[in-house]
């Protein structure tokens, strides 16, 4: 075999935008598109509240919105984190209804840049010797309120596009699944949702993570296989079905090896609660397969490619 370069693709590109929202090492990362699949009081809503306690410590997402026929039975799990003017009954527009509150997020986010950039130029000027050498500049900034003492200040903690995060809670059958046109939209576009009009620290939109709990990886008017194919996080519960367990390995097949699957499997569900989770977009190989969200299963097989 003979080796020859050539003197064609070779120009470098831009790889500095990846629309992720800051993480911690061993969080996953975000916006992500998660499913997790366990039958009823298998403990999904107890993990998902776990999930929601971590990204509250981390400040990851700057709002949650939830679309669920039940959140007044889950409030215990999800009132802490999620407004009541968030949640949604799953019809077959909620999943619009929520777009479009992100939407104008990121159209207040867009007026605040505008603004303190505008508020910047009136600081300079009146620092100046003739302040305002032109009507126009002083009715546009009497516009701004900049007169009366307004300063632009972002709603959100953190000074940058809103994070957002949408749950999917109990609505197998139900027309936010299987009526919306927009699903497969938040499920394809996940991180590229909602573009900016500038780059912003690597970002170049808002982007949506999106939770979906299911009784069933696969079944007639559930999840459907579009939308399985974009998952980067699946956590499964203990399944004693074994054609759906069968369903899993064979979709999974291309993706993780079946032997470490099963391995993980088995030992992450063996107990009461237990549950496996798959990172398909991890940060390391060494953190492909967690038991609980906070165990890592590690084999030899799959090597670190942590930088540190």
């Amino acid at each position: 075999m003979k080796i020859k370069k050539i003197n064609a693709y070779n120009s470098k590109v831009n790889s500095g935008v990846d629309n992720l929202y800051p993480t911690p090492d061993d969080a996953f990362k975000q916006p992500c598109l998660h499913l997790v699949v366990g039958q009823r009081t298998s403990g999904k809503s107890y993990l998902t509240s776990l999930i929601l306690e971590q990204a509250h410590k981390d400040k990851t997402f700057d709002i949650v919105y939830i679309i669920t026929p039940s959140f007044n039975s889950n409030k215990a799990y999800f009132g802490k984190y999620i407004n009541e003017d968030n949640v949604f009954d799953p019809t077959k527009d909620s999943i619009n209804k929520v777009l479009e509150k992100i939407e104008a997020d990121r159209d207040e986010w867009e007026r605040y840049l505008e603004e303190k950039a505008k508020y910047k130029m009136y600081l300079k000027e009146i620092k100046t010797k003739n302040p305002f050498m032109n009507d126009w500049n002083l009715l546009e900034y009497s516009q701004y309120g900049f007169l009366d003492g307004f300063i632009p200040k972002w709603k959100y903690e953190t000074e940058e596009p809103p994070k957002s995060l949408l749950i999917l809670d109990d609505v197998i059958g139900s027309p936010a699944l299987n009526q919306s046109s927009n699903l497969n939209k938040i499920a394809t576009l996940n991180r590229h949702l909602l573009p900016l009009k500038e780059q912003y620290k690597g970002r170049s939109a808002c982007g949506l993570a999106v939770i979906i709990l299911a009784q069933s990886y696969k079944m007639q008017n559930g999840v459907g296989r579009i939308l399985r194919e974009q998952v980067s996080l699946l956590t499964l519960f203990k399944n004693k079905q074994q054609k759906q367990l069968d369903s899993i390995k064979d979709e999974l097949a291309n993706v993780v090896d079946e032997d470490l699957f099963m391995k993980a499997y088995e030992y992450a569900t063996k107990d009461k609660y237990g549950n496996l989770t798959i990172d398909f977009n991890n940060k390391c190989a060494t953190k492909t397969f967690r038991k609980n969200l906070n165990e890592l299963i590690i084999f030899d097989e799959l090597p670190c490619e942590c930088k540190k």
